[in-house]
């Protein structure tokens, strides 16, 4: 129901992102890595140690994570502004919370 929406708000967060320059737009998407790395830490917390077809299904989802954030580190990303990751994470937070509720 909310996909077209998301899709165009991160469509438009990209083309900003993008115009600003590769680098930020590098640095965007290590950011957005770190922050569903960390979203699936909290996943594998509250999935039971016994569920370990999950669990290795979400690690696996982290693995890849954390490789598309190094890499575009290594390809030159730079660190966003503390406000910048803020406000990634409130977005974040919204469509979460709004997936949920739904």
């Amino acid at each position: 129901l909310l996909h077209p929406f998301w899709y165009a708000g991160s469509f438009a967060i990209g083309v900003a992102a993008g115009l600003a320059s590769d680098k930020v737009s590098l640095g965007f998407v290590a950011e957005t890595e770190k922050q569903v790395e960390r979203h699936l830490d909290s996943h594998l917390a509250r999935l039971p140690e016994t569920d370990q077809r999950s669990r290795a299904i979400i690690e696996r989802m982290r693995a890849d994570e954390q490789a598309h954030g190094e890499l575009a580190r290594r390809a030159g990303g730079v660190e966003l502004p503390s406000p910048v990751k803020f406000a990634m994470q409130m977005a974040s937070r919204v469509m979460t919370g709004t997936a949920r509720w739904l």
